[in-house]
């Protein structure tokens, strides 16, 4: 054997293959600063823009869609004293109350959460959304494993109050049988506002004061609903915005598109 010619071919391939891991890393390092680049600049858009963004949740990352039916309501679920019930069409449950339900002036939702958990089917399951002020309404969204069914009328409470800021009626819709199908990964909450920031649906000067994940109809079906992974961007003095987790399509709603 040449030893000499083996040497000389050893050195050589050891030294093209130097070259190609140094190329791999110089790639791998520049991918990561470009990487970097990027998201420093969003950053630096959203402060030139003067908008404030809390920190955002790291989790969840993964998440699965859900089917639900419309729940048929009975008159011994909604067996309650002190409430005139009625159910319209199944699905729709109307109560007056004989007698009005006392907030406090400057009431809490904490005040709100005990009067649903007591006196409305399944109140536990409902979660505060917001106040209508215009309508004097109180708004709760029902939740699956704590996350709330987006601007759904199928699955919505609604508290009516009086002048003198005492609950007077509520309505209830509600969904049931529902399951999990497909879990997947989602879109982190960060790439979501970015996504909100790119469609130009984050306006200079706004803030950003609540963010959260919950379900969003993809799909109804007669009385059953295929619902999506969604996001949640609650603007301050402004509007929700929403982008569905998986995906990433960016979309507004006022309270008339439900």
């Amino acid at each position: 054997m040449d030893w000499s010619r083996a040497k000389t071919i050893f050195i050589i391939t050891f030294f093209i293959l130097d070259i190609f891991l140094i190329y791999q890393l110089t790639n791998q390092k520049n991918d990561n600063t470009f990487d970097l680049i990027k998201e420093t600049s969003i950053e630096e858009q959203l402060k030139a823009d003067e908008i404030k963004v809390p920190k955002l949740p790291e989790k969840p990352t993964k998440e699965t869609y859900i089917e639900a039916d419309a729940k048929r309501f009975m008159k011994d679920d909604l067996f309650f004293e002190g409430q005139e019930i009625s159910i319209v069409n199944e699905t729709f449950v109307q109560s007056l109350l004989k007698k009005p339900y006392k907030l406090k002036d400057e009431w809490e939702v904490k005040n709100v959460d005990s009067f649903v958990t007591e006196n409305v089917f399944s109140g536990s399951q409902y979660r505060f959304s917001y106040f209508d002020q215009d309508n004097l309404s109180i708004i709760y969204y029902q939740t699956h494993k704590n996350n709330p069914f987006f601007q759904n009328s199928s699955g919505q409470l609604t508290l009516h109050l009086n002048e003198n800021k005492e609950i007077i009626s509520y309505t209830q819709t509600m969904l049931e049988n529902i399951k999990e199908i497909k879990e997947q990964q989602i879109l982190t909450a960060h790439e979501a506002m970015v996504t909100l920031y790119k469609k130009r649906l984050l306006k200079s000067g706004s803030e950003i004061t609540r963010v959260d994940i919950g379900y969003y109809t993809l799909v109804p079906i007669s009385t059953s609903q295929l619902l999506v992974p969604t996001w949640r961007f609650s603007i301050k003095g402004q509007e929700d915005l929403y982008v569905n987790a998986v995906e990433g399509h960016a979309f507004q709603l006022s309270d008339q598109d439900f």
